[in-house]
């Protein structure tokens, strides 16, 4: 009988923490986008302006038909180009599914996922700004296994409870 290991990496960004075999979270982010099979989960508390590189990721990955999920923190609060942003992959890719957190205890969603075909997860720090994803010192954990999937189910769970917006609700 043969059991499934879990493996897990530790990621940053930020030059003084990087070498010695710990990865660039930018780097690992490119690469789960890259090699999404069917489904890319992420929650987020904040994208900024400044997130081009996660956008022109986003869209490479819809195009190809991946199926995205975005759980977002007050996408009322988000930037107006990044609701415009968003409202377009909306219109555009119906395989593009966006849900936002919005609790009335005022408690925030502060957790940072990239999830992969219920097989990898990212875990970190980092918000999906230029700064958060290149410059500033921040951590992450890359796990790879069943622990993936129970932390896709463990979002799974918000998402239910958090209503779906629409290209018209932007």
């Amino acid at each position: 009988m043969s059991s499934i290991q879990n493996k897990v990496n530790v990621v940053v960004t930020g030059t003084e923490w990087m070498g010695s075999g710990v990865g660039s979270i930018e780097t690992v982010i490119a690469d789960l986008f890259k090699t999404v099979i069917s489904e890319l989960y992420i929650s987020a508390y904040a994208i900024s302006n400044s997130s081009d590189l996660f956008f022109e990721w986003l869209e490479k990955a819809l195009q190809r038909g991946i199926k995205v999920k975005i759980l977002i923190n007050r996408l009322d609060e988000q930037p107006f180009e990044v609701r415009g942003r968003l409202k377009n992959l909306l219109i555009n890719f119906p395989h593009f599914f966006l849900y936002e957190f919005k609790s009335t205890e005022n408690v925030d969603l502060h957790a940072k996922v990239i999830a992969i075909d219920r097989k990898k997860a990212l875990v970190g720090s980092s918000n999906l700004s230029k700064r958060g994803l290149i410059s500033n010192f921040e951590m992450g954990l890359l796990a790879e296994g069943p622990v993936a999937d129970t932390i896709t189910n463990t979002l799974d769970k918000l998402v239910l409870k958090s209503p779906r917006i629409m290209a018209h609700d932007l």
